[in-house]
């Protein structure tokens, strides 16, 4: 047993990352759909919290059962009403363009130190920030070229990057995942009743760490050991299982 019946009975919604906490080996498995829509039967508010691009935000949310999306880490939020998605851009719009080029520039700039450094295939549709591919597909960059690159980042005023398990994203802007669950915990959570210590948040990766810091309630699926010590803040449970079956694991309990 992870959580006593005192913690399964204030657990109302459960804000997850999705890549490598709701997907295994990078992908998204029927017992973990099963798993998500056996929580929303229960009567769970469900949110995606990624650094995935705003189209895999409309995506996800027209096919799988749950309640709102963040996307691009922080930049926005989707939110289901009535079968409709409506989207609330969270990032600055008014030099969207003029960002996008200085983002452009820094990975130019960097893959002239790194010659074989690359964008994730998903960049095309991002809105606010660029992702760089340091796993997903090959050639995959080792940890000297990933260290390289975060310290570069964290020189470049106005640019905020956080490390995921796949990619490093950077942006313009202090918008961060945790921003964009405080707006909805301020509106939507408002509605249902729900406050950040309802929440079981989950995840397997460093920018998954102010969430572990932000929400009372958090696990990390066993994967995340990978970056333990990495990590400041460290979830306050942790599963036996990785990725999407770490997922099931923890909410079976909370099913039964």
């Amino acid at each position: 047993m992870i959580f006593s019946p005192e913690i399964k009975s204030q657990v109302k919604a459960i804000f997850s990352d999705f890549d490598d906490t709701l997907t295994h080996q990078s992908l998204f498995h029927s017992e973990t759909l099963r798993t998500i829509e056996q929580l929303k039967q229960k009567g769970f508010w469900l949110v995606i919290v990624s650094g995935r691009p705003a189209g895999w935000a409309d995506c996800l949310m027209r096919i799988l059962p749950i309640d709102a999306m963040v996307f691009e880490n922080g930049a926005g939020v989707m939110v289901k009403e009535n079968n409709k998605i409506r989207t609330v851009r969270l990032a600055n719009d008014q030099k969207i363009e003029e960002e996008r080029k200085i983002l452009r520039e820094v990975f130019d700039s960097l893959k002239k130190e790194i010659p074989h450094l690359k964008l994730a295939t998903d960049q095309p549709y991002r809105l606010y920030d660029y992702a760089i591919d340091f796993i997903e597909e090959p050639p995959p960059l080792s940890a000297k070229e990933i260290e390289f690159v975060l310290n570069r980042l964290s020189k470049k005023p106005g640019i905020t990057a956080k490390l995921s398990s796949i990619h490093i994203n950077y942006w313009c802007g202090s918008h961060t995942k945790v921003t964009a669950c405080e707006y909805l915990l301020n509106t939507e959570g408002k509605k249902r009743h729900i406050n950040k210590e309802n929440v079981l948040y989950s995840g397997d990766s460093p920018n998954d760490e102010p969430l572990f810091e932000f929400f009372p309630l958090s696990i990390g699926v066993a994967n995340i050991k990978l970056f333990w010590d990495k990590l400041k803040h460290h979830p306050k449970y942790l599963t036996l299982e990785e990725g999407g079956k770490g997922f099931k694991e923890f909410a079976e309990e909370l099913l039964t």
